[in-house]
């Protein structure tokens, strides 16, 4: 009887790790030990920008998550030589393309998302929601489609930035970090 329930224990406890272990994102990874936290947090430099020119491929751009709680679910964020595209108040000119440094939050997300065309509806954690603190006397926040979360590689992606009619990028958006 004793062996049965031991059996059965150690059963239901492999099933219930590789349910939380199983793929989120469209790029896997297939299975996973590390929680979503522990593999988002930290240090991420850009590796590559798809569907805008980068304005210096010379400056490393970084974006840190932390585990810091602001509130519930959201969490400290720091940027460093980030590049955006600005919103100029007095021309209204949104062309206007910097890098900046500035502190601001992250949290996941699971709701809809803009694909260009229509929208999809983000499993557990697939969204990323980045909000940069008073650019230009501007907070951004910005909705990313996670594709690829690992301990050592994240790539984000973003079609069209709704609510703003000056946003940050107007077409899709591919960026690629690997972690410091």
């Amino acid at each position: 009887m004793k062996k049965t329930l031991l059996v059965l224990t150690l059963l239901v406890a492999i099933a219930i790790g590789f349910n939380a272990c199983r793929q989120t994102y469209e790029n896997g990874p297939i299975i996973s030990f590390r929680t979503k936290m522990s593999r988002i947090t930290g240090k991420w430099k850009l590796v590559s920008m798809e569907g805008v020119p980068r304005l210096n491929p010379e400056i490393d751009q970084y974006m840190e998550l932390t585990k810091e709680k602001i509130s519930d679910g959201v969490y400290k964020a720091k940027f460093t030589n980030f590049q955006w595209r600005i919103c100029d108040n007095q021309s209204n000119d949104t062309n206007i393309v910097s890098l900046f440094t500035s502190e601001g939050s992250w949290a996941f997300q699971s709701v809809s998302f803009f694909t260009g065309t229509d929208y999809e509806d983000l499993a557990d954690n697939e969204g990323l929601d980045i909000t940069i603190d008073s650019i230009q006397n501007f907070y951004h926040v910005l909705r990313w489609k996670i594709t690829r979360l690992t301990n050592k590689e994240l790539i984000l992606y973003m079609v069209f930035r709704w609510e703003e009619a000056c946003g940050p990028y107007n077409d899709f958006v591919k960026m690629s970090f690997k972690k410091c």
